[in-house]
């Protein structure tokens, strides 16, 4: 079972007194997904959300010509699928875990009937979700006005205030930061070829501002990289 300490990391809930939590756990029921896996396709029925435990799971769309762009890359403790819980609509975009990941689930009914009795966590859903649109419309501003080398900087700026402070279980240089993610992964989040990003990281490395390696990227100088996008 999941601990109210948990869920109190996780950002609707983190307003919300231990003992307002206490009902929730039983709501929850826990799901494992092989990386690559799907956890739900754009356009499916949608009746619940997921909050990640462990692993991390990319949000993707995917155009009428079958062009796929990532939009999101959730880790533990953030929740998706959440727009569901409030108009039970199809889902928006898909969701597929780039990891071994577990995520606890949380269906509609259950949570309108924990909402009803906690009616605070609405805003704090609002919110979430103003968000993540701010979020979205930043990204498709960048695609149109900053060039790839720039917009690769800005995402990795972006990805790095996530492990800032934490350790991913692999040694690094002081200071430096390691953001777990292929270049692949990268080149969709920022809307390019993955050649193109290739070729921004290679004039990154040379200007001794990051390395990288097997599905990591590391972040050896954030001024640096800071510099890239405030030009």
């Amino acid at each position: 079972m999941v601990s109210l300490e948990f869920l109190k990391s996780v950002p609707i809930f983190a307003n919300l007194k231990p003992e307002q939590l206490q009902s929730l756990p039983d709501k929850l029921r826990r799901r494992h997904y092989q990386r690559g896996e799907v956890i739900f396709h754009q356009d499916d029925p949608a009746d619940r959300m997921h909050i990640i435990v462990e692993g991390r799971v990319k949000i993707s769309i995917t155009s009428e010509d079958g062009r796929e762009k990532d939009i999101a890359l959730f880790q533990p403790g953030d929740c998706f699928g959440e727009m569901a819980l409030l108009d039970g609509s199809n889902r928006s975009a898909t969701a597929t875990a780039i990891e071994p990941s577990d995520t606890m689930v949380l269906f509609r009914q259950d949570f309108l009937d924990f909402m009803s009795e906690n009616p605070e966590v609405t805003a704090d859903v609002t919110t979430l979700l103003t968000r993540r649109l701010r979020n979205v419309n930043q990204m498709l501003g960048d695609v149109v006005f900053l060039d790839v080398p720039t917009r690769v900087a800005k995402q990795l700026l972006s990805l790095a205030e996530n492990y800032i402070n934490e350790d991913d279980g692999e040694a690094s240089p002081e200071g430096a930061i390691v953001v777990p993610i292929a270049q692949e992964e990268l080149a969709r989040l920022v809307g390019a070829s993955r050649e193109t990003v290739s070729r921004a990281l290679k004039s990154y490395r040379r200007l001794g501002m990051v390395t990288t390696s097997h599905r990591r990227i590391t972040i050896t100088d954030l001024v640096g990289l800071e510099r890239m996008v405030s030009f």
